[in-house]
């Protein structure tokens, strides 16, 4: 026999607790069981009840191999219960506070992951005398400021734990048995006893496997719902085909913009998507006034033969450099949006802000490059709608008619 804890331990509420990981909640603790005084009705966890409400209880807690010898006479109440520990060291925790002390748990055998299931035994003595708020005695014999009741509080408490089967073993093993009321003398253990057995009775394994699987099939449902959401809110309201779900890559813009567009583009061929990309990143360098630079031949050249764009045309920051340095390139800043409108919404608030066109176009160069035709068609148009900035409707309008299949209805 080991001693864990021999002092006083505070208590709060009538209630400490022992415990592997979370405190154990009262209800739960003492559903289905007769005895209120220890409740063992949650894995990992006792809930355990005292005569004093607020103080400090003497309490001892000893660990046996066996089972003990019936508790000693002057132990007015005696109940058992069964507890399966979550670790192999536990703590004394009183109500509010942190761990009083550590009880290192015994672990049988050599794999220390198989924890015995313990047998608990609870006694007490002087419950009824705790529940008083002078611990017995007689006020009118306390001398004035004498408040040493409230420190020392007549009621004592014994726990013992002996290991009755292992967590994980054989057929039979762990099984924990029904808890059991041996002794009961005072007021205050009948009245938990009776509190006890009046709750409900705790949910069947099956009730409660039942109620896992509707909280996890639930949470499938609101992550299935986030994300239908989330994509109805990137596609401008309407789902995307799978064609287009596959797609990557700066798209959502145009797709917000102009979803019918975005759909008649994903119903045009490859070739005709292509052509759309290299057309729109033209369109994009023009309103720029960059469409015309001698030494991005090359450039035009790759995308129009639909091989890789040279490599010095693949990082756009380099480009910005290079044009930086050719003949001023006269453009405004000055946002079109007509004067006192406010904007519709926050994508046609980006639109109608001040740009530069050179920084706006450059993208669209390497959009068109992309593998996928589709891709570089809607990100190229994306890189030109921004170009435009408030000119969009204008631009839109043109991709229209110079290419009238997208006009077609096209999957979503």
């Amino acid at each position: 026999m080991r001693v864990l804890f021999d002092g006083e331990a505070p208590v709060a509420y009538g209630q400490i607790y022992v415990t592997s990981r979370e405190l154990p909640d009262m209800g739960g603790a003492f559903a289905g069981q007769a005895n209120g005084l220890c409740g063992g009705g949650q894995p990992g966890a006792l809930f355990l009840m005292t005569g004093t409400h607020s103080g400090r209880v003497r309490f001892t807690i000893e660990l046996h191999d066996v089972e003990p010898s019936a508790a000693a006479e002057d132990w007015e109440e005696v109940v058992e219960v069964s507890f399966l520990p979550r670790a192999a060291v536990v703590d004394l925790v009183p109500w509010g506070d942190g761990s009083l002390a550590r009880l290192p748990l015994t672990p049988v055998g050599q794999d220390t992951g198989r924890l015995p299931v313990y047998r608990v035994r609870y006694c007490a003595v002087g419950m009824d005398e705790g529940r008083d708020p002078f611990g017995g005695l007689d006020p009118d014999e306390l001398d004035e400021g004498d408040y040493t009741y409230m420190d020392r509080r007549p009621d004592r408490y014994l726990l013992c734990l002996w290991p009755e089967g292992i967590t994980g073993g054989g057929p039979g093993d762990g099984v924990t048995r029904t808890d059991a009321i041996l002794r009961q003398t005072s007021g205050a253990a009948a009245y938990w006893h009776a509190w006890a057995c009046a709750l409900p009775p705790p949910p069947t394994l099956w009730e409660q496997v039942e109620a896992e699987m509707l909280k996890r099939l639930e949470r499938e449902r609101r992550d299935q719902e986030y994300r239908r959401r989330d994509e109805l809110r990137r596609w401008g309201g309407r789902p995307p085909s799978e064609r287009l779900r596959r797609v990557r890559g700066n798209i959502y813009g145009i797709a917000l913009l102009d979803r019918d567009l975005v759909n008649g583009v994903a119903g045009a061929d490859a070739v005709i998507q292509r052509r759309i990309a290299i057309w729109a990143a033209r369109q994009a360098f023009s309103v720029a006034g960059i469409a015309n630079l001698d030494w991005m031949a090359p450039a035009w050249a790759a995308l129009d033969q639909g091989v890789p764009l040279p490599a010095e045309f693949a990082d756009t920051a380099a480009l910005l450099t290079r044009i930086l340095g050719e003949p001023a390139v006269t453009f405004s800043l000055v946002s079109l949006r007509p004067a006192g409108r406010g904007p519709a919404d926050p994508l046609r608030t980006v639109l109608d802000a001040p740009v530069d066109p050179v920084a706006m176009a450059l993208p669209a160069l390497m959009a068109a490059g992309e593998s996928d035709p589709l891709q570089a068609a809607l990100e190229a148009l994306w890189a030109a709608v921004t170009t435009y900035a408030a000119r969009r409707a204008e631009f839109l309008a043109e991709v229209r008619r110079a290419f009238p299949v997208v006009n077609q209805r096209g999957p979503n």
